[in-house]
């Protein structure tokens, strides 16, 4: 919108027409421009990746980015890998919902003050569809999201036995899909208000993240686990335990 002032040079028609009240019928390139940006928002739903988004050649990218996070997060925390990227997929749709775009919060780990955000920021996810207004934790990047996600999960009052469980099924041998698909079942009730759907969801996603349902060679997501092999002294403690 022009701001017109008495006496000001009449640099642009467009803002001659403005001022003078006469209204013209063609639409500037940054008028088109806001419109389609103002169209794309209204058609964007609050949990919904951004419309003509994730491309293949996206959910790859985010795959190859989240899964090799996680299985460092692994590495570190103790957590499946394997489950992380099933989950970060499902909670932001391969990275493209508003909370992934506008706080890297891939996980949707919600904000609660103090500590247990760490002193970080939030960000309020309003969604009037669903009557809904939420805080989430606004990372500085997906490195740290899922660090800081694996780190509770490993540690907090509700996942810790799920993990800590994980962890002695992996040093004991047990096979790596029953041992994550056990910790999914642990920690599933926690995570989700819907544990049953969630678990199933998780599932199918590591089965195959690019068409969901049964496993699948290419995009099983199990093989993230499987590459990682728990530290001696972590392993030789969950067997004492």
């Amino acid at each position: 919108m022009f701001a017109c002032r008495s006496g000001a040079p009449l640099i642009l028609i467009s803002m001659l027409v403005a001022c003078s009240g006469v209204e013209d019928d063609r639409a500037s390139p940054q008028a088109s421009a806001d419109a389609a940006v103002a169209g794309t928002s209204a058609a964007w739903g609050c949990e919904e990746p951004q419309p003509g988004h994730p491309t293949a050649a996206e959910k790859r990218a985010f795959v190859e980015e989240v899964g090799s996070l996680a299985t460092r997060a692994e590495e570190r925390h103790g957590v499946p890998a394997a489950a992380i990227t099933a989950m970060a997929i499902l909670e932001s749709e391969y990275g493209w919902t508003r909370l992934a775009q506008n706080t890297n919060n891939v996980l949707a780990w919600k904000y609660f003050p103090g500590a247990s955000a760490g002193e970080r920021d939030f960000w309020v996810l309003e969604c009037p569809e669903k009557g809904t207004s939420h805080r989430f934790i606004v990372f500085r990047d997906r490195a740290e999201a899922v660090d800081f996600v694996a780190d509770q999960l490993a540690s907090s009052d509700n996942y810790r036995a799920a993990t800590e469980r994980y962890r002695r099924d992996r040093a004991a041998g047990m096979n790596v899909v029953e041992a994550v698909n056990r910790w999914v079942d642990g920690i599933a009730d926690p995570y989700s208000t819907q544990p049953e759907g969630y678990r199933t969801a998780v599932r199918r996603v590591m089965n195959d993240t690019y068409e969901p349902g049964e496993a699948s060679s290419e995009g099983n997501l199990y093989s993230l686990s499987e590459s990682v092999s728990p530290p001696r002294a972590q392993a030789a403690q969950a067997l004492e335990g």
